[in-house]
């Protein structure tokens, strides 16, 4: 079994019926909530993401949690002062993230607009996990990209 594969598992195995579940688009992400499903676990489903959100409301049963605001189509976001407001209001058990760049085990966003969300969500988080391999930032590079949280 890969360690992906173990990651993935341990994670399901600890997550329990009502938790509020956020992920960002990634395909790890869908592994995660298709294991998920296929366990009958009873989620709700927070996302920015408007391809998570169609996969969610398309293949599961979840709840999905809308954050309020505006679709950015070349995106594939929901963006916004109120998207904050919305992940600010929940207390989210697991934060799956992705991030491209990290320092020690600060995670960086290239992106201002995804990183204020992420922070957010990020906050609100009990714990956050990563479902990619960023790439390492020097030091001195990092004030280049917006801090979303820690891991």
């Amino acid at each position: 079994m890969t360690i992906m594969k173990k990651y993935i598992n341990y994670t399901i195995e600890n997550i329990n019926n009502n938790e509020v579940i956020a992920f960002d688009n990634h395909p790890v992400s869908y592994k995660i909530i298709d294991e998920l499903y296929e366990a009958h676990t009873k989620i709700s489903i927070i996302s920015f993401s408007t391809d998570i959100i169609k996969y969610v409301a398309k293949y599961t049963n979840f709840n999905i949690i809308m954050p309020n605001g505006k679709v950015n189509n070349a995106l594939h976001i929901i963006t916004g002062p109120d998207v904050i407001q919305t992940f600010e209001k929940y207390h989210i058990r697991y934060y799956f993230a992705t991030a491209p760049y990290m320092v020690d085990n600060a995670l960086y966003q290239t992106l201002p607009e995804i990183a204020e969300i992420q922070l957010a969500i990020s906050n609100s988080t009990q714990e956050l996990l990563l479902v990619n391999r960023p790439d390492t930032l020097k030091q001195q590079d990092r004030q280049d990209y917006s801090y979303i949280g820690k891991f």
